[in-house]
């Protein structure tokens, strides 16, 4: 019982022993736990335009700079701007600095370096709730040699920033701010060094937040749709014959569906269904329901009945009071979600 005993103690103790010796040495193909290198990356944004939506994209022009404590680190070669279309580099240089900032305390010198970007980069505008759209343009940096257990990008936030007389045609900027992150990749890329299935690539995010301001546009694609709805409610008054006023509402049909096109069209929005669509949609109901009434009121004057009474007291305050009353609620709704 006794030798059963110790022996059960010994096990337990080399049980013990194994896992802690597992947890202070290191397991062999793991990556060192020694810090990433580092550099302090900032962007001054100078230009901002091509806001278009039926483009999907958007077109910047910046100043990016990077201040790093070797020369041998040369993020502004290594970055790649995601999403981008087409990039244009302007100008880069780089000048060794006396350190007076409050980073890289150990070094006395830094490197510091500057460049040119103009970039067109792909944006899918959501349209939905047009005039009232708010949007997240985002210029997004990444490290493509070093993953981000070997280099991370530091943001300046202190010197970060934009150029406040930017035109942005129509929209102004809500809110700026730039950040990190470590993006994974669920691969290893194949290299043959690399057993871990996820890469982390250091990423810097500007984020630029903006709002419509000119709401002339909607009012230029809506107009036509609201003289023609008016028009086809108010042909219901008309004491003409029934052909010339079944003509009426052809035509405002006709121009709903033609108006509809046009802002689709420019806004970009074919597989959406946006704010100018409902209302349309909705429109082109209201002119089947007018132009049936019109039948009706035929039938009645066939079987010699009066429909003035009808049309006048009770079809058109309500055709006209709920479609002004279903718009200010819809409209409403898009302010509030933007």
């Amino acid at each position: 019982m006794s030798k059963n005993y110790h022996a059960l103690i010994g096990c337990l103790l080399t049980v013990v022993f194994s896992y802690w010796i597992s947890q202070i040495l290191p397991v062999q193909g793991q990556p060192s736990l020694t810090a990433p290198k580092s550099c302090q990356i900032g962007i001054y944004v100078t230009s901002l335009r091509d806001l278009i939506p039926a483009d999907k994209s958007f077109t910047a022009t910046f100043w990016i700079w990077s201040m790093c404590p070797s020369d041998t680190l040369k993020p502004l070669e290594n970055l790649k701007i995601f999403n981008s279309k087409e990039v244009n580099t302007n100008y880069r240089r780089t000048t060794p600095s006396k350190n007076l900032s409050e980073l890289f305390l150990a070094h006395k010198n830094l490197f510091w370096s500057e460049q040119e970007i103009s970039t067109t980069i792909y944006y899918n505008w959501d349209t939905r709730n047009y005039p009232f759209d708010r949007h997240d343009l985002q210029i997004i940096l990444e490290e493509t040699q070093l993953d981000a257990s070997k280099f991370v990008q530091i943001p300046d936030f202190a010197n970060t920033s934009y150029q406040k007389e930017l035109d942005l045609e129509g929209w102004e900027i809500t809110n700026f701010k730039i950040s990190q992150e470590n993006f994974p990749y669920q691969t290893g890329f194949g290299r043959p060094s690399k057993k871990q299935e996820i890469t982390n690539r250091s990423r810097l995010i500007v984020s630029i937040k903006i709002k419509r301001k000119n709401k002339v546009s909607f009012f230029k694609l809506s107009a036509g749709l609201y003289g023609a709805v008016a028009l086809s409610i108010l042909a219901l008054l008309i004491d003409e014959y029934f052909g010339a006023r079944m003509g009426i509402f052809v035509g405002t049909l006709f121009s709903v569906l033609v108006n509809m096109e046009t802002a689709t069209s420019d806004l970009g929005s074919g597989n959406t269904v946006t704010l100018l669509d409902s209302i349309h949609i909705v429109a082109m109901l209201y002119i089947f329901v007018a132009a049936i009434l019109l039948v009706y009121t035929r039938f009645l004057s066939e079987t010699e009945q009066d429909s003035r009474y009808l049309m006048r007291r009770i079809a058109v305050p309500v055709l006209g009071g709920s479609f002004t009353i279903f718009n200010i609620v819809i409209i409403g709704y898009a302010v509030i979600m933007g």
